[in-house]
């Protein structure tokens, strides 16, 4: 065999080890579903059999994904935000006082948004034959979506996972929530936009008199007023925005099993769950669970 041979022949038997090495990754299936939520770290796959190419760099350990619960952590009574609000007159805030009485829930869902390790999974619904009239229409669409900006705010609930609340006088210990939105039957807890007249008939049947304004929680249902939602409360120094803030995040934390809270003191920010349109006993407004700073906005707990 002549030089030029054996070198051709050297270069061909390179190339077919070179190639030998190569791979694609599995692609998995379009549609495939998602594991369902779990505290067990998933198994590690099979180690590769041995091969030429370089072993591949380990992979980080997946975080456990939290554990969806319907268990609050202390069930807290039935209650609702009630004070001395009086009624304007019929029709005379324009806010359509009467629906049919039955909820659609908003489709689809979202992920997971926070890293707690109790997962609340949450269904929006607004009443049904509300006539709108010249107000723009809070479609299921509408409201889901600024429920899902507030429940993901950086200083909502979800903050829990980076200062988890221990209290024992609300039977509380590291908790922490995560939050994921659901159209279908089974969630934690269901969040309605009402009118007056169902809130005050739906939170009636609970003992809660909410007179035409307030908002309630019973069971696994909270009740947003739509007088409220529309109009926020005059005077008492938020935007309608930090308003809807503040009534989603508290009607949250009492189905979280937090009580009441009253001020801390003269001048420091409210607690999210204290009664603040009704109250605030020399603090100052506040929508959020959490301080800029990242700590629980808390006080002495008063009975729901």
């Amino acid at each position: 065999m002549t030089l030029r041979h054996r070198l051709a022949l050297a270069a061909a038997t390179l190339l077919v080890t070179a190639l030998g090495g190569c791979g694609s990754a599995a692609v998995p299936p379009a549609g495939a579903a998602a594991p369902a939520p779990s505290l067990d770290p998933p198994s590690a796959s099979p180690s590769p059999s041995p091969s030429p190419s370089a072993s591949p760099s380990p992979k980080p350990t997946a975080k456990p994904k939290p554990k969806p619960s319907k268990t609050l952590a202390k069930p807290t009574k039935t209650g609702g935000d009630l004070g001395g609000a009086k009624l304007p007159p019929p029709g005379a805030d324009g806010v359509p006082v009467q629906g049919a009485g039955t909820f659609t829930p908003a489709p689809g869902g979202t992920d997971i948004v926070g890293t707690g390790t109790t997962l609340v999974q949450y269904r929006v619904e607004v009443e049904d034959g509300i006539n709108w009239g010249t107000i723009p229409a809070w479609t299921t669409a509408r409201f889901a979506a600024a429920v899902d900006q507030i429940i993901a705010a950086p200083r909502g609930w979800t903050a829990s996972a980076n200062a988890p609340i221990t209290d024992p006088s609300q039977h509380m210990t590291n908790a922490s929530w995560s939050f994921q939105r659901v159209s279908g039957p089974t969630y934690s807890v269901r969040i309605r936009l009402a009118t007056p007249n169902t809130v005050d008939k739906l939170c009636g049947q609970y003992g809660v008199h909410t007179q035409g304004v307030y908002s309630c929680r019973y069971g696994q249902t909270e009740m947003i007023n739509l007088r409220r939602w529309l109009n926020g409360v005059p005077g008492f120094g938020i935007t309608l925005d930090e308003y809807h803030t503040m009534v989603i995040d508290h009607e949250m934390g009492h189905f979280l099993g937090f009580d009441h809270m009253l001020c801390p003191g003269p001048g420091k920010p409210a607690p999210v769950m204290q009664t603040q349109t009704i109250d605030l006993g020399g603090c100052t407004p506040n929508p959020y669970p959490y301080a800029a700073d990242g700590t629980f906005v808390t006080g002495p707990w008063a009975a729901s």
